[in-house]
């Protein structure tokens, strides 16, 4: 079914937790499969990145899951080791990390770590393969020729399929037979080629003479066409040569030929800093009102394509550059960033992200950031409304609901019924709600029995960083 499985994966890991004590700030999340074939979302909920900033962060994988995951594990202490975070720059710092992790997914040592992640085999695999396979095929021929030495013209002749007392008149025994072209040995493969290159000289001028003695209307119409057709071809490939740069080719390795989207928010005090590069996005209500705080990079927006096309790239008609990504801004994606003379932040496709700075007041109730398999079924203030209407509801027990549990309708409500559509609600789904302010204690207390508790794989590593969740589980609809 191409990209969609037959029936879409419903299973959710989501997990709520309370914040830091001196930053209480309630959140809930969620990821879901949905109909595609795998899941290449990751997230970070970490309410301590230190003892004053939180942090919480969606990637959204394509071409693979490796960079999303690298990026959920690594970014976190990236941010931290820059100079301006130590300096309390927090806007410098963002846009430092988000070129630092880019730039290490093209060493050797992280495309390595890549592949695992992924599942690829390493270049030093495909070599070790590579070999192994030519030494099998160099013993087999050693032993083959060892075997045709030591038999007799007639053995030799039985077994290739000629018979040296059966030619037909007037010719060498077998000489002219064509052999199959199948398990044949060296030893008449020269002589073969010969004999077949003049008897194949020969039937081309036969042909030859019979055409010009009766050539048809039909058939100089049917030649046009085949040049009509090579034409087309050559146009086709003059324009795909023309969508690249010089020292531009590609490989087919991670972090090449695949990427991710990346939005962060920090808060540290009163102070929200939301960093983004590609089109997931992260929305704050302000008394009800969606306020957002990123921009979706699309190709064909003035900026962004100012940028490719200063790059030497083109943007389609289906707002992809060069056909391929239907993005602007993304970590990875280095077959779009190979012009050698431009920085990093002015390629074709760029890591570089926006950042926006918000003053958190009493109008400020929660932020919802997401990748844009929510987004695309759903406005920004859609989502706020949906939110806004059960974040104040109660469950059995008198106690408000958990955020992840809002968080999984809402990944329901935007799942497609099928795959007959334009796409919209088949992609994968990851969610995560922040409220400003402290709710109450639901968050800390167990969940019920119907509930799993299972590792959330897309938050490995969070809590060495600092992740304080309470509880992670995985529901199946």
């Amino acid at each position: 079914m191409g990209a969609y499985l037959s029936q879409p994966n419903t299973v959710k890991c989501s997990g709520d937790g309370v914040g830091a004590p001196r930053l209480p700030l309630p959140y809930g999340f969620s990821a879901m499969q949905g109909w595609r074939v795998s899941m290449e979302d990751a997230h970070n909920c970490i309410p301590e990145l230190d003892s004053e900033t939180a942090m919480f962060s969606v990637y959204d994988g394509h071409g693979g899951e490796e960079v999303a995951l690298y990026c959920a594990k690594y970014l976190p202490d990236i941010i931290k080791d820059q100079k301006a975070y130590k300096e309390g720059k927090l806007q410098k710092a963002l846009e430092d990390a988000f070129l630092a992790i880019d730039a290490k997914l093209t060493t050797e040592e992280v495309i390595k770590e890549l592949a695992q992640i992924a599942g690829r085999p390493t270049e030093d695999e495909d070599e070790k393969e590579k070999v192994a396979d030519e030494d099998d095929v160099d013993n087999e021929e050693a032993a083959l020729l060892h075997e045709e030495a030591t038999m007799t013209i007639e053995e030799l002749l039985t077994r290739y399929g000629q018979n040296c007392h059966k030619g037909p008149p007037h010719s060498k025994s077998g000489a002219s037979d064509k052999l199959p072209r199948v398990a044949k040995s060296k030893f008449f493969e020269d002589s073969e080629d010969e004999s077949d290159e003049a008897e194949e000289e020969e039937e081309d001028s036969e042909e030859c003479s019979e055409e010009e003695d009766g050539y048809s209307s039909e058939e100089a119409e049917n030649e046009e066409d085949e040049d009509d057709t090579e034409e087309a071809e050559e146009d086709d490939e003059e324009e795909e040569e023309e969508m690249m740069v010089p020292g531009m080719e590609g490989k087919e390795e991670p972090g090449s030929d695949s990427g991710t989207t990346a939005v962060v928010a920090l808060i540290r005090g009163k102070q929200l800093i939301v960093a983004n590069a590609g089109d997931s996005r992260c929305v704050v209500s302000e008394a009800g009102k969606a306020l957002d705080m990123s921009y979706d990079h699309k190709p064909e927006d003035e900026v962004e394509l100012a940028r490719i096309k200063n790059a030497g790239g083109k943007v389609t008609m289906d707002g992809r550059v060069n056909g391929g990504l239907n993005l602007s801004r993304a970590i990875g994606d280095h077959f779009y960033k190979r012009n050698k003379n431009l920085p990093p932040e002015e390629q074709m496709i760029s890591a570089l992200p926006d950042i926006k700075v918000l003053t958190l007041t009493d109008d400020h109730e929660f932020m919802v950031i997401a990748c844009d398999g929510i987004w695309n079924v759903m406005s920004s203030q859609e989502v706020v409304d949906f939110i806004q209407s059960k974040i104040s509801q109660r469950d059995e027990n008198g106690e408000l609901r958990l955020l992840s549990s809002i968080v999984e309708e809402l990944l329901d409500q935007c799942l497609a019924p099928d795959t007959s559509g334009d796409g919209t609600g088949c992609d994968n789904m990851t969610c995560i709600i922040i409220c400003f302010k402290p709710r109450n204690t639901a968050e800390l207390q167990p969940e019920s029995g119907k509930r799993k508790l299972e590792e959330v794989l897309s938050t490995e590593g969070a809590e060495e960083n600092g992740n304080s969740d309470k509880k992670k589980k995985a529901k199946r609809d």
